[in-house]
């Protein structure tokens, strides 16, 4: 798989743990849920960047 296409599996995947955990946050009213994902937002560039290393240092 190209390095092109794993960036977009895991920017995807990113986007859906975001609105998942802003949906749980706002319907069981969780607190942390809303950290978790406003976190994941503000970090999202270097987060896919560490996701994008270790898929690299465990495919090797």
């Amino acid at each position: 798989m190209t390095i092109e296409k794993q960036r977009h599996y895991l920017l995807y995947g990113n986007r859906a743990v975001i609105y998942v955990a802003s949906l749980v946050g706002l319907f069981y009213e969780v607190n942390i849920a809303y950290v978790v994902a406003l976190t994941l937002w503000l970090w999202l560039p270097q987060c896919l960047l560490l996701e994008l290393n270790l898929l690299k240092a465990l495919r090797h």
